[in-house]
């Protein structure tokens, strides 16, 4: 029988260790809650006719959500001019709910309520920011953890066209 020399041997442990690696990856992978919007933008022209919006989420684990809704003041312009629904005067439309919660698979309507009929278009910004907790151990034998929050906006656009 035929040895390996000690360098052979140890390359040969490192193949089958990165082949073993690899294999059990996606196995082992990162679940994460994946969210799918029905529409990037909406037309509300006031005739009756509103499209539905749904939330998805197409992962693996809970997503949790928080939905901003801003009024833009300069459509087309760079920088944009966003004023959060709070601090709009009169606002004609309102978006609920302000926070979700999807189980994987599941979809939610996103209610969008017109409250009055603009007197000059409109446009409303609407940003899906999943809440994204990564827990982060820096040291195995303490356990010690620190959340690590991610925030990525997913946004629709309403365009909310006045009575004629």
């Amino acid at each position: 029988m035929t040895t390996l020399p000690d360098a052979s041997r140890r390359g040969l442990w490192l193949a089958l260790l990165a082949a073993l690696c690899c294999a059990l990856l996606p196995a082992a992978g990162m679940a994460a809650g994946v969210l799918k919007l029905s529409h990037a933008e909406i037309w509300l022209r006031g005739d009756g006719r509103t499209s539905r919006l749904y939330a998805e989420n197409a992962g693996d684990t809970t997503l949790y959500l928080d939905v901003e809704q801003r009024l833009l003041r300069n459509p087309g312009e760079q920088p944009e001019e966003l004023t959060p629904i709070g601090e709009v005067r009169n606002p004609t439309l309102l978006v609920a709910p302000v926070r979700l919660a999807l189980a994987p698979g599941q979809r939610a309507p996103i209610t969008l309520k017109e409250l009055a009929r603009p007197e000059s278009p409109q446009v409303w910004r609407v940003t899906f920011r999943p809440r994204e907790k990564l827990l982060v151990a820096n040291d195995p034998a303490r356990a010690v953890a620190a959340p690590l929050v991610v925030s990525i906006g997913y946004g629709v656009l309403i365009y909310q066209v006045p009575a004629r």
